[in-house]
């Protein structure tokens, strides 16, 4: 029999309230965060390499207008969504695969994108490969897939990080453990300083368990095999291409801040063709780091709004198609006060 997806009525730190979502795939189940009306197609949020949804939970209480929903997911092996099966490599064809899932599972007839970094970067595949099925793209920090020079060597080295990875995921053992505070330096020193230290638990409260070993400290829950980087990779050639086709509207921020990650002209020959094609494309600088987004909402939120209230909120539907509510007590890893003892901590 068919499972059903799962609602968890909560609310967190007082701020405006969402619901937990368990949506079923294949393998498990992917875990999300539902802000705004039950019975409208949310924008799909799609968080950074190694984040979590929580990674919007300072974002999306200001872009609550006009009955809008998001849904902002946890990416499969990252937060309490469901990692892949073993033996399995974390790569752009997964990620494709559980965004069909979901559209699927609900029936949805498009897809509204939203992505920061990886997530971006994500949300602009998708649209490459299924431009009739996105009604519009939100990208922050990260769009294009990136190119890299000598992918051969990369894709060896990255390879090997996955034997290792894997290794680590299949194992009993207990990973590593540090305390809150550790735990909080290690997300902030991490990509350049890019999570301003106050805002990391943020993305650390879906992503850690208490230790069995060492009471008072914590360990990292998401997929040791994240760390092996992509495999799967286009040419400059072939994205530039791909671009032409492109038309939805497209809302691209580009933080002041943050790197390119690869040769800076590539992103703007891209930007360059997307200006023509799209039917509406919306480019932004906003001040900060590579995740403005979190440390400093109010400066993205404005223009997204702007954009955002060109796009009509997306036509009701029959509740969420077999999904429904469950209570906290069903799932020992929701607490009502889980994110106030990280941010405490």
């Amino acid at each position: 029999m068919q499972s059903v997806g799962k609602v968890v009525v909560r609310s967190v730190a007082r701020r405006a309230p969402w619901q937990e979502v368990a949506i079923p795939i294949p393998w498990g189940e992917i875990r999300g965060k539902w802000w705004g009306p039950l019975d409208r197609r949310p924008i799909l949020a799609l968080h950074g390499w190694q984040d979590s949804s929580g990674s919007f939970d300072r974002l999306l209480p200001l872009l609550q207008e006009e009955q809008r929903s998001f849904l902002a997911i946890d990416l499969p092996g990252h937060g309490f969504s469901s990692r892949l099966p073993p033996g399995v490599y974390y790569d752009y064809p997964a990620y494709i695969f559980t965004l069909q899932h979901i559209a699927q599972h609900f029936q949805w007839p498009k897809l509204s994108l939203m992505g920061h970094s990886l997530g971006g970067i994500i949300a602009y595949s998708y649209t490459m490969f299924y431009p009739q099925q996105v009604d519009f793209v939100v990208s922050m920090d990260g769009i294009k897939p990136l190119v890299h020079k000598d992918r051969i060597s990369l894709m060896a080295k990255n390879l090997q990080a996955f034997l290792r990875g894997n290794e680590h995921a299949m194992s009993a053992e207990e990973p590593p453990s540090y305390t809150l505070e550790e735990m909080k330096q290690r997300v902030h020193l991490s990509n350049w300083r890019s999570v301003a230290l106050e805002f990391a638990p943020y993305l650390l409260y879906r992503n850690i368990e208490p230790s069995r070993r060492s009471p008072g400290k914590f360990f990292f829950t998401r997929d040791p095999r994240l760390q092996s980087g992509t495999l799967m990779g286009f040419s400059q050639e072939e994205i530039v291409a791909q671009a032409h086709h492109i038309t939805c509207p497209i809302f691209v921020s580009k933080s002041t801040e943050g790197g390119y990650y690869e040769k800076k002209e590539h992103f703007y020959q891209v930007m360059d063709v997307l200006k023509r094609s799209s039917a509406h494309y919306d480019f932004h600088y906003v001040e900060g780091t590579h995740h403005a987004h979190l440390n400093q909402p109010e400066g993205l939120a404005a223009p997204l709004r702007e954009f955002l209230a060109r796009r009509s909120p997306a036509e009701p539907q029959a509740g969420l198609n077999g999904a429904r509510l469950v209570s906290e007590s069903e799932d020992p890893r929701v607490s009502r006060n889980r994110l106030e003892q990280v941010l405490g901590g």
